[in-house]
């Protein structure tokens, strides 16, 4: 896997992770009306993160799908910014930092790769 797949994939677990450490201390500091309204901040992001499970054996269409999600969660981080919650920062700059990662060729070539089902793996001089 590229660097910058391997970059975006570890992106995607540090924000999903942070989104439900903060909802938690969100959840015990000012109750679950709050922990539900900082949960909803990082939704893309926990989608984000299943996907990424995905990138060692994806197609195109994860990528894909991955960088949609992400566009979203910049509009929604952006939109969060305008109403002066910052609560949206951290899942805004990694939804960017996906975005960049995914749509670079090394990125665009994995994912397009041709794969046989059932092969056993090439070594990478091969």
């Amino acid at each position: 896997m590229p660097t910058s797949v391997r970059s975006a994939q570890v992106v995607n677990f540090a924000v999903a992770g942070l989104g439900v450490l903060l909802t938690v201390g969100v959840g015990a500091t000012a109750g679950a009306e709050a922990a539900g309204r900082s949960l909803a901040g990082y939704l893309t992001a926990l989608v984000l993160c299943v996907l990424a499970f995905l990138y060692p054996k994806a197609g195109n269409g994860v990528r894909v799908a991955s960088v949609v999600l992400a566009v979203l969660q910049i509009l929604a981080g952006m939109g969060a910014a305008a109403n002066h919650n910052s609560g949206g920062i951290i899942a805004l700059g990694g939804a960017i930092t996906v975005v960049v990662l995914l749509t670079q060729r090394s990125a665009i070539q994995w994912f397009g790769r041709p794969r046989t089902p059932g092969a056993p793996p090439q070594p990478p001089y091969a």
